[in-house]
């Protein structure tokens, strides 16, 4: 699971706006999000993901 604890006040600011799901996807998700830059990658994924479905 996503360590959220280890966010920056940047990170936790951009995981604030973002829809539910993908809240519940960063929060299980076994990745390490070290940046900014890799928890957008990382919701911009799961947002194609859910589309192309």
């Amino acid at each position: 699971m996503a360590d959220k604890t280890a966010f920056t006040k940047e990170m936790q600011n951009y995981y604030d706006t973002l829809p539910a799901f993908l809240q519940e996807s960063i929060s299980q998700s076994t990745s390490s999000f070290n940046d900014l830059q890799s928890l957008r990658a990382f919701a911009a994924r799961v947002q194609q993901e859910k589309r192309s479905k």
